[in-house]
C-alpha cells in the first residue's frame, strides 16, 4: 500500500515562557507481524481455530491537537492540550467462518467426537471512531518554592477521554474502543539533583475499560486499577549505570467482569 501522510505543526509566543502550540496530521499503525501471518492454531478444549490474515490492512488516524505550555523558572512546565482524533480500520478479532465435521481426539488416541470448529480472524473493523480529550501535566521541582529541597519535585499528568461508541458486539453492545479508559492519571516524586544517585516513586491510575470481546459477544470489562512502583538508579561511570526497580510494591490485584 502507499499512502501520503501530511503533519502540520506550528507554534506561538503568547508573552514570555507561554507557548501555544496545534498540530494536525494523519498517522498508520501497521498491523502486527503475528496478525498478518498466515497461519492456524487450534484450541480444542473450546472447538475453535485461531487465523492469521495476510490481507489486514493499516489502521488510519487523522487527528490534531491545540495547548498551552507555561515554562517555569529550574525546570518546572505547566501546560494543558485538547485533541481529537479519528480512528478508521481498528484491527479487531471477528469470527470468520466454521470448519465443519472436525475430528477431535483424546491424549490416548481414542476419538473423543466429531464438532464444527469456529474460525477467529484479526480483520479491520467497518467504519471509524473518535477519540477526543484533555490532557493536563505538571512538573514541578520543590527548589523554585523552598531552595532547601533543591533536587526534589513532583511529575503529574492526567487524561480524560471521551470517545465514540464502537459497538464491536455481534449482539449489538455499545462498547467504548477496547484498552481506552475514560480516566488515567499518574504522579510521580522524584529526587534528581543532577549527582550519580536519581530516585523515584510513581503511583498510576486507570479507570474501568473494555479489554476485549469475548468470542464477539459480551464485553469483558477490566475494574479502575492502580499501583505504585518505585526505582533507584546510580551512575558508577559516565557509561555505566545501576538501577533497582519495583513494580506494584504495594501487590494490588486486578478485577474484571462482563454482563
Amino acid at each position: 500500500y502507499d499512502k501520503i501522510l501530511p503533519a502540520v505543526n506550528a507554534s506561538a509566543e503568547l508573552v514570555p515562557d507561554l507557548l501555544l502550540r496545534a498540530a494536525a496530521s494523519q498517522t498508520l499503525i501497521r498491523p502486527a507481524l503475528t496478525d498478518l501471518a498466515y497461519k492456524r492454531t487450534a484450541n480444542f478444549n473450546s472447538f475453535r481455530y485461531n487465523d492469521g490474515n495476510p490481507g489486514l490492512e493499516p489502521t488510519y488516524a487523522d487527528q490534531w491537537e491545540a495547548g498551552l505550555e507555561w515554562y517555569l523558572p529550574g525546570g518546572g512546565l505547566l501546560s494543558a492540550s485538547y485533541f481529537w482524533k479519528e480512528i478508521a480500520g481498528v484491527i479487531t478479532n471477528q469470527l470468520t467462518g466454521v470448519v465443519p465435521d472436525v475430528t477431535k481426539y483424546n491424549a490416548n488416541g481414542t476419538i473423543d467426537g466429531v464438532y464444527d470448529f469456529e474460525v477467529f480472524q484479526p480483520v479491520n473493523a467497518d467504519g471509524s471512531f473518535t477519540v477526543k480529550g484533555v490532557e493536563l501535566a505538571a512538573v514541578l521541582p520543590f527548589g523554585m518554592f523552598v531552595p532547601a529541597l533543591d533536587g526534589f519535585g513532583l511529575n503529574a499528568n492526567y487524561t480524560v477521554l471521551d470517545s465514540s461508541l464502537t459497538g464491536e458486539s455481534d449482539l449489538g453492545i455499545d462498547t467504548s474502543p477496547i484498552g481506552l479508559a475514560d480516566n488515567t492519571y499518574n504522579v510521580t516524586l522524584y529526587w534528581d539533583n543532577g549527582g550519580p544517585f536519581a530516585a523515584r516513586a510513581s503511583y498510576n491510575r486507570k479507570s474501568d475499560y473494555v479489554e476485549y470481546i469475548q468470542n464477539n459477544n459480551y464485553p469483558v470489562y477490566r475494574d479502575g486499577y492502580g499501583q505504585v512502583d518505585v526505582a533507584a538508579s546510580y551512575q558508577l561511570t559516565p557509561n555505566f549505570r545501576v538501577e533497582v526497580q519495583g513494580i506494584n510494591v504495594t501487590e494490588e490485584a486486578t478485577t474484571g467482569y462482563t454482563m
